[in-house]
């Protein structure tokens, strides 16, 4: 009989000024998944720190401290980048599931495991639908507006185009770090857009709570995700990939260390 290996799971985190829970946050997380990768994106508390402390004691951490702060969205590019490496050196497999997930608490762990058994056969992409009983109104309707461009753009249906708790194979990052931008709050957006015009097969009907809303990105900033996604789809259309990813994966790798 022959034997399957099971994928790894592998946490990819963006931080920024978590001191106070993030700890807590990774006790949480640890018992789902084999490692971390941790992107600070020069944080001015002690997150740092305290991740360098908690990895001590706990699950492999690969921690990324970025000497100057990019955003959120720059923050998971450098993570991107940081997955295709370990892949073309062969610490990943293709199929082992790189999991998204925010540092602030906003995506509960508790839904790993059921999150992690969406993937059906030919699934490349998991990608969570919140809840959004505890958002205010304009934020509901502005993710149903950029939902519906994304799903006419893409071709796929979404149901939650911003949701940032996603898990994808890692074979997916090398193609989508090809036409990523990942500029301020403009990263769900795109990511949605060029993962499903690619023709990768995503999965987003799994609904899940949301335990507190944190306030964010304005109003104002849909337009800029708008734009940034518009980008994105042309991009991809008209194969205008990325050229500047040499300079980013030397910046990962100088600012990256493994516990």
């Amino acid at each position: 009989m022959t034997q399957t290996t099971r994928s790894k799971l592998i946490a990819l985190m963006p931080a920024y000024n978590e001191a106070d829970g993030i700890a807590a946050l990774l006790d949480r997380i640890a018992p789902h998944v084999d490692a971390f990768i941790i992107v600070d994106d020069c944080s001015k508390d002690a997150t740092v720190s305290i991740i360098q402390e908690w990895r001590r004691k706990n699950a492999p951490v690969y921690l990324i401290a970025l000497p100057k702060n990019v955003g959120a969205s720059g923050a998971l590019k450098a993570g991107y980048l940081f997955v295709t490496h370990l892949l073309a050196q062969g610490a990943l497999a293709p199929d082992d599931v790189i999991m998204e997930i925010d540092a602030d608490g906003q995506h509960d762990p508790r839904y790993i495991p059921d999150l992690r058994n969406q993937f059906a056969p030919g699934v490349d992409v998991v990608l969570a639908r919140r809840d959004f009983s505890v958002y205010p109104r304009y934020k509901r309707i502005g993710n149903w507006g950029l939902t519906l461009i994304a799903s006419v753009l893409s071709g796929f249906r979404y149901h939650d185009v911003e949701s940032n708790y996603r898990f994808t194979r890692a074979r997916v990052f090398p193609h989508l770090l090809e036409y990523f931008s990942g500029y301020r709050y403009s990263g769900a957006f795109e990511v949605g857009i060029i993962l499903a015009a690619l023709g990768y097969r995503l999965h987003n009907d799994f609904v899940i709570a949301v335990p507190f809303y944190r306030e964010g990105a304005r109003a104002s900033d849909g337009l800029h995700v708008l734009g940034m996604g518009l980008r994105a789809w042309a991009r991809v259309r008209l194969r205008i990939k990325n050229r500047d990813l040499e300079a980013l994966r030397h910046a990962v790798l100088e600012n990256q260390n493994e516990g």
